[in-house]
Protein backbone atom coordinates (compact mmCIF):
# COMPACT_ATOMS: atom_id res chain seq x y z
CA UNK A 1 0.00 0.00 0.00
CA UNK A 2 1.33 3.42 -0.90
CA UNK A 3 0.82 6.57 1.13
CA UNK A 4 0.35 9.94 -0.51
CA UNK A 5 0.93 13.44 0.86
CA UNK A 6 3.44 12.38 3.52
CA UNK A 7 5.55 15.39 4.49
CA UNK A 8 7.05 14.29 7.82
CA UNK A 9 8.81 11.04 8.73
CA UNK A 10 9.72 10.34 12.37
CA UNK A 11 11.77 7.35 13.50
CA UNK A 12 12.36 5.32 16.62
CA UNK A 13 16.08 4.97 17.40
CA UNK A 14 16.97 1.66 19.11
CA UNK A 15 15.96 -1.33 17.02
CA UNK A 16 15.04 0.89 14.07
CA UNK A 17 18.00 3.09 13.08
CA UNK A 18 20.62 0.83 14.69
CA UNK A 19 19.20 -2.58 13.75
CA UNK A 20 16.80 -4.31 11.40
CA UNK A 21 13.84 -4.36 13.78
CA UNK A 22 15.47 -6.09 16.76
CA UNK A 23 15.30 -4.57 20.26
CA UNK A 24 18.49 -4.08 22.31
CA UNK A 25 17.30 -6.64 24.86
CA UNK A 26 16.88 -9.34 22.22
CA UNK A 27 20.25 -8.54 20.64
CA UNK A 28 21.98 -8.74 24.03
CA UNK A 29 20.32 -12.10 24.73
CA UNK A 30 21.39 -13.55 21.39
CA UNK A 31 25.00 -12.44 21.86
CA UNK A 32 25.20 -13.65 25.47
CA UNK A 33 23.77 -17.04 24.43
CA UNK A 34 26.73 -17.47 22.08
CA UNK A 35 28.85 -17.69 25.24
CA UNK A 36 26.24 -19.21 27.59
CA UNK A 37 23.99 -21.45 25.44
CA UNK A 38 22.11 -22.78 28.45
CA UNK A 39 20.92 -19.32 29.53
CA UNK A 40 17.11 -19.15 29.78
CA UNK A 41 15.24 -16.07 28.56
CA UNK A 42 13.53 -15.64 31.93
CA UNK A 43 16.85 -15.66 33.75
CA UNK A 44 18.33 -13.18 31.30
CA UNK A 45 15.31 -10.87 31.34
CA UNK A 46 15.33 -10.68 35.14
CA UNK A 47 19.02 -9.66 35.10
CA UNK A 48 18.45 -7.22 32.24
CA UNK A 49 15.61 -5.42 34.02
CA UNK A 50 17.69 -5.11 37.20
CA UNK A 51 20.60 -3.76 35.17
CA UNK A 52 18.36 -1.20 33.42
CA UNK A 53 17.05 -0.02 36.80
CA UNK A 54 20.64 0.50 37.98
CA UNK A 55 21.49 2.28 34.74
CA UNK A 56 18.55 4.68 34.99
CA UNK A 57 19.45 5.49 38.60
CA UNK A 58 23.00 6.54 37.68
CA UNK A 59 23.14 10.35 37.22
CA UNK A 60 25.97 9.97 34.70
CA UNK A 61 23.83 7.93 32.29
CA UNK A 62 22.53 10.79 30.05
CA UNK A 63 26.12 11.74 29.17
CA UNK A 64 27.21 8.26 28.08
CA UNK A 65 27.78 7.48 24.42
CA UNK A 66 26.23 4.38 22.90
CA UNK A 67 29.18 2.05 23.45
CA UNK A 68 29.57 3.05 27.10
CA UNK A 69 25.81 2.68 27.59
CA UNK A 70 25.87 -0.84 26.16
CA UNK A 71 28.94 -1.62 28.27
CA UNK A 72 27.26 -0.43 31.49
CA UNK A 73 24.04 -2.35 30.82
CA UNK A 74 25.88 -5.55 29.88
CA UNK A 75 28.14 -5.30 32.92
CA UNK A 76 25.00 -4.99 35.03
CA UNK A 77 23.45 -8.03 33.35
CA UNK A 78 26.63 -9.99 34.03
CA UNK A 79 26.57 -8.88 37.66
CA UNK A 80 22.93 -9.85 38.18
CA UNK A 81 23.30 -13.17 36.35
CA UNK A 82 26.03 -14.08 38.86
CA UNK A 83 27.84 -16.19 36.28
CA UNK A 84 31.57 -16.13 35.69
CA UNK A 85 31.92 -17.14 32.03
CA UNK A 86 30.57 -14.01 30.31
CA UNK A 87 33.13 -11.97 28.37
CA UNK A 88 31.41 -8.57 28.54
CA UNK A 89 33.97 -6.80 26.36
CA UNK A 90 33.45 -9.27 23.53
CA UNK A 91 29.67 -8.88 23.67
CA UNK A 92 30.02 -5.07 23.65
CA UNK A 93 32.33 -5.20 20.63
CA UNK A 94 30.00 -7.46 18.64
CA UNK A 95 26.92 -5.43 19.58
CA UNK A 96 28.52 -2.11 18.64
CA UNK A 97 30.00 -3.38 15.38
CA UNK A 98 26.56 -4.51 14.27
CA UNK A 99 24.81 -1.33 15.45
CA UNK A 100 27.39 0.95 13.86
CA UNK A 101 26.96 -0.78 10.51
CA UNK A 102 23.23 -0.14 10.57
CA UNK A 103 23.71 3.44 11.77
CA UNK A 104 26.05 4.17 8.88
CA UNK A 105 23.41 2.87 6.47
CA UNK A 106 20.68 4.82 8.26
CA UNK A 107 22.73 8.01 8.02
CA UNK A 108 22.82 7.75 4.23
CA UNK A 109 19.11 6.96 4.16
CA UNK A 110 18.26 9.98 6.33
CA UNK A 111 20.45 12.20 4.17
CA UNK A 112 18.50 11.16 1.07
CA UNK A 113 15.10 11.52 2.77
CA UNK A 114 15.96 14.94 4.16
CA UNK A 115 15.83 16.46 0.69
CA UNK A 116 12.10 15.66 0.49
CA UNK A 117 10.71 15.26 4.03
CA UNK A 118 10.91 16.76 7.49
CA UNK A 119 12.62 14.17 9.69
CA UNK A 120 12.72 13.46 13.39
CA UNK A 121 13.41 10.87 16.09
CA UNK A 122 11.30 9.92 19.10
CA UNK A 123 12.92 7.41 21.46
CA UNK A 124 12.13 5.84 24.81
CA UNK A 125 15.68 6.30 26.00
CA UNK A 126 17.86 7.40 28.89
CA UNK A 127 18.36 11.07 28.07
CA UNK A 128 21.13 10.42 25.55
CA UNK A 129 19.30 10.17 22.22
CA UNK A 130 20.57 13.51 20.99
CA UNK A 131 24.11 12.60 22.02
CA UNK A 132 23.91 9.32 20.10
CA UNK A 133 22.51 11.10 17.03
CA UNK A 134 25.42 13.56 17.28
CA UNK A 135 27.87 10.69 17.75
CA UNK A 136 26.81 8.95 14.54
CA UNK A 137 26.31 12.16 12.55
CA UNK A 138 22.54 11.76 12.17
CA UNK A 139 21.66 15.12 13.72
CA UNK A 140 22.30 17.26 10.59
CA UNK A 141 19.38 15.48 8.89
CA UNK A 142 16.93 15.60 11.81
CA UNK A 143 14.58 18.50 12.48
CA UNK A 144 13.67 17.29 15.97
CA UNK A 145 14.99 14.72 18.48
CA UNK A 146 12.68 13.76 21.35
CA UNK A 147 13.91 11.62 24.26
CA UNK A 148 11.38 10.24 26.74
CA UNK A 149 13.64 10.92 29.74
CA UNK A 150 14.14 14.54 28.69
CA UNK A 151 10.43 15.29 28.16
CA UNK A 152 9.14 13.01 30.95
CA UNK A 153 6.70 11.13 28.68
CA UNK A 154 7.13 7.67 27.16
CA UNK A 155 5.73 6.03 24.07
CA UNK A 156 3.00 4.90 23.48
CA UNK A 157 1.58 8.03 25.16
CA UNK A 158 0.38 10.16 22.22
CA UNK A 159 1.66 13.30 23.95
CA UNK A 160 5.27 12.46 23.12
CA UNK A 161 4.35 12.22 19.44
CA UNK A 162 2.46 15.51 19.69
CA UNK A 163 5.56 17.23 21.11
CA UNK A 164 7.47 16.27 17.97
CA UNK A 165 4.64 17.24 15.64
CA UNK A 166 4.31 20.62 17.36
CA UNK A 167 8.04 21.30 17.03
CA UNK A 168 7.85 20.43 13.35
CA UNK A 169 4.57 22.29 12.78
CA UNK A 170 3.39 19.04 11.20
CA UNK A 171 -0.10 17.55 11.03
CA UNK A 172 -0.73 13.88 11.91
CA UNK A 173 -2.41 13.00 8.57
CA UNK A 174 0.74 13.99 6.65
CA UNK A 175 3.13 12.32 9.12
CA UNK A 176 4.34 8.75 9.53
CA UNK A 177 6.17 7.12 12.44
CA UNK A 178 8.58 4.24 11.84
CA UNK A 179 9.44 1.83 14.64
CA UNK A 180 10.13 -1.80 15.48
CA UNK A 181 7.71 -2.43 18.36
CA UNK A 182 3.96 -2.78 18.05
CA UNK A 183 2.85 -1.28 21.37
CA UNK A 184 5.26 1.65 21.67
CA UNK A 185 5.58 2.53 18.01
CA UNK A 186 2.58 1.36 16.00
CA UNK A 187 -0.05 1.81 18.70
CA UNK A 188 1.53 5.06 19.90
CA UNK A 189 1.55 6.53 16.39
CA UNK A 190 -2.05 5.59 15.76
CA UNK A 191 -3.12 7.09 19.10
CA UNK A 192 -1.51 10.30 17.88
CA UNK A 193 -3.48 9.92 14.60
CA UNK A 194 -0.30 9.47 12.57
CA UNK A 195 0.39 6.83 9.95
CA UNK A 196 2.41 3.86 11.19
CA UNK A 197 5.25 1.86 9.64
CA UNK A 198 6.27 -1.30 11.50
CA UNK A 199 9.85 -2.48 10.95
CA UNK A 200 9.58 -6.25 11.33
CA UNK A 201 12.86 -7.11 9.61
CA UNK A 202 13.37 -10.84 9.19
CA UNK A 203 11.40 -11.70 12.32
CA UNK A 204 7.99 -13.33 12.55
CA UNK A 205 6.52 -10.73 14.89
CA UNK A 206 3.06 -11.24 16.36
CA UNK A 207 0.67 -8.48 15.29
CA UNK A 208 -2.18 -7.91 17.78
CA UNK A 209 -4.12 -5.71 15.34
CA UNK A 210 -3.10 -5.59 11.65
CA UNK A 211 -5.60 -2.78 11.02
CA UNK A 212 -3.26 -0.40 12.89
CA UNK A 213 -0.26 -1.10 10.65
CA UNK A 214 -0.22 1.12 7.57
CA UNK A 215 3.11 -0.24 6.32
CA UNK A 216 5.06 -3.36 7.25
CA UNK A 217 8.74 -3.07 6.41
CA UNK A 218 11.22 -5.94 5.88
CA UNK A 219 14.05 -3.38 6.09
CA UNK A 220 14.20 0.35 6.77
CA UNK A 221 14.95 1.55 3.24
CA UNK A 222 11.80 -0.20 1.94
CA UNK A 223 9.92 2.80 3.36
CA UNK A 224 10.59 4.84 0.22
CA UNK A 225 8.85 2.23 -1.94
CA UNK A 226 5.57 3.16 -0.25
CA UNK A 227 5.86 6.93 -0.03
CA UNK A 228 4.83 9.06 -2.97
Amino acid sequence: MGLTNIQTVIFDFGGTLDSNGIHWRNRFFELICQQIPELAWEQFEHADRKSIADFIADPATPQLNMRHSAEAILAGIDRHLEMTQLDVAQVVDLFCQNAEGYLESSRGFLERLSTTYQLGVISNNFGNTRGWCDEYDLTPFLDTIIDSTVVGIQKPDPQIFQIALTELKASPPTSIYVGDTFIDDVLGAKKAEMHSAWLVGDLDKHCPDPSLVDLELPYLQALTDSLS
